[in-house]
């Protein structure tokens, strides 16, 4: 009975976060004048839209239900003094807004801008200030070839829009305001940084933070079909979103509250019927805005050292074969995928067991038939889920070396300085690489500091937060969260180090 109580009330913990993995093929010439105002007009989607999601967020602060109840930690991140916020929250300053000289939130030009890029505020039916996210609030980040001076007076020149904030404590900020009794706190303050539980705004009871993505070289990435008129590229960690960038977005926007109250509210355990929802929600997106989002997001180029990093010819050359040996056979690199490095396959996690990763992520139910998110994958996907061939996705190697830690969840390797500077992230790129190249890593395992429920203190997190409301079941047994993917560990030490050498010009 109290096992069951725990999880009912965590049944509608939520985290908001962007969950676009990537989009769809080029809509027009990235030359064309018309093309530079889609990528203009989609940057500014990016940065700065909402479509009214901060009214959800206003919603869960004041729920009928009191057990449900969360305050997300939007204002304590803008009431927080300008210059401790990336080192207390990872928020990164907006660069046009300046400190209050009286205290408080910035002054910024912009009415809806918070101080704070990607939190945008408005104002609620009494006056006062709530709080909403645009996709730039995970995913804009430092720029690896260009860091700040100061972490908290960045300029724009210092933001780069897609690389993921690796440092966004996504976790401490959802659990500002519970209660340190509360179960939701452990389990969103359990979350690493730069990661985010896209699953867990609507529940599906599966523990699964996964990183945020970078997004770039969209328009190398292999197409599948899908069975629409063109094919498509695949989106998300497990290829969930895989029926266009369009559609992709719009799952995404769900996941952060848009057109909740006519979409989702009325009947929250059946899926999100998209005709329906664009004729009854006016906050709906419009399909301009999320066409000039992906081709905003299909101009964004890897960030990549320059070639004074790169003198060793020989070393070089061998790090490439070393690669084509041992590692293109997912990570292609044929001319048609443009060395994306990547062939966007999903890989099976019964296919090889003993180099699967934590496979939590991978056994989200939200796309599957019946679920909330069934319209937003296509069959092909849902094709898998009877036939046990759920996994994750090989992932796109190009810019790897600006983007530790590695594997879905942060688990691998370190993070390096904030405002490393180009050289000294390609060291914390190698160090990291070695981990990865590593077989006997030793076993990362969250548990839980104090008793929950009927669980003790030192229970494995997954054990508590992986489990069905209703019956208690446990739905992912996967507790050690840096298992898997040592393919490579048995090179020499020699060739590791030419391996690495070749994969930080990519």
């Amino acid at each position: 009975m109290a096992r069951n109580l725990l999880f009912r009330t965590l049944g509608f913990t939520i985290f908001a976060s962007i969950g676009l993995q990537v989009l769809g093929s080029p809509r027009i010439n990235a030359e064309t004048s018309n093309a530079k105002e889609a990528i203009e007009h989609g940057k500014k989607v990016w940065f700065e839209n909402t479509y009214g999601g901060e009214k959800f967020f206003h919603f869960l602060a004041n729920h009928p239900d009191a057990s449900k109840r969360i305050t997300v930690g939007f204002e304590n991140v803008v009431n927080t003094p300008r210059n401790q916020r990336f080192e207390r929250w990872g928020a990164i300053n907006d660069p046009d807004c300046h400190v209050n000289p009286s205290g408080g939130p910035d002054l910024c030009t912009d009415p809806s801008a918070s101080g704070i890029v990607g939190i945008r505020k408005a104002l609620s039916s009494t006056g006062k200030p709530i709080y909403g996210i645009s996709c730039a609030s995970c995913h804009a980040g430092f720029d690896p070839l260009n860091p700040p001076s100061n972490l908290n007076e960045p300029t724009w020149s210092n933001i780069h829009p897609t690389i993921g904030n690796q440092y966004l404590e996504s976790g401490k900020v959802f659990a500002a305001n519970l209660p340190a009794t509360d179960p939701r706190k452990i389990m969103f303050s359990s979350w690493p940084k730069g990661t985010a539980d896209t699953t867990a705004i609507f529940n599906d009871h599966i523990m699964n933070p996964g990183v945020v993505t970078a997004f770039w070289n969209i328009t190398d990435r292999p197409t599948f079909d899908v069975g629409l008129s063109e094919k498509k590229i695949r989106a998300g960690q497990g290829g969930e979103d895989d029926l266009g960038g369009d559609i992709a977005a719009l799952r995404v926007y769900t996941n952060i509250g848009v057109c909740f109250s006519e979409c989702v509210a009325s009947n929250i355990n059946q899926p999100i019927n998209i005709r329906q929802c664009k004729k009854t929600c006016p906050d709906f997106p419009p399909q301009k805005d999320l066409d000039d989002l992906v081709t905003f997001l299909q101009s964004i180029r890897a960030p990549k050292l320059p070639t004074t990093y790169f003198s060793d010819t020989f070393r070089f050359q061998r790090g490439k074969k070393i690669f084509e040996s041992n590692c293109a056979s997912c990570h292609s690199k044929d001319s048609s995928q443009k060395h994306v490095l990547s062939n966007d396959e999903v890989n099976p996690l019964n296919l090889d067991p003993a180099q699967a990763t934590n496979k939590c992520r991978a056994l989200s139910t939200n796309w599957e038939e019946g679920h909330i998110w069934a319209e937003f994958s296509s069959s092909n996907y849902k094709k898998r889920v009877p036939e046990g061939l759920k996994g994750y996705r090989t992932m796109p190697l190009s810019g790897i070396w600006a983007t530790t830690p590695f594997l879905h969840n942060q688990s691998v390797g370190e993070w390096a300085a904030p405002n490393a500077s180009p050289s000294e992230r390609a060291k914390s790129f190698e160090r990291s690489m070695y981990e990865l190249l590593n077989a006997n890593r030793a076993p990362k395992i969250s548990v839980s500091p104090v008793a929950i429920g009927p669980f003790p203190a030192g229970t494995p997190l997954h054990e508590i937060f992986s489990r069905d409301a209703t019956t208690g079941k446990l739905l992912c047994d996967d507790i050690i969260e840096n298992r898997g993917h040592t393919y490579g560990s048995d090179l020499s030490d020699r060739d590791k180090k030419a391996l690495i050498y070749w994969l930080k010009s990519q």
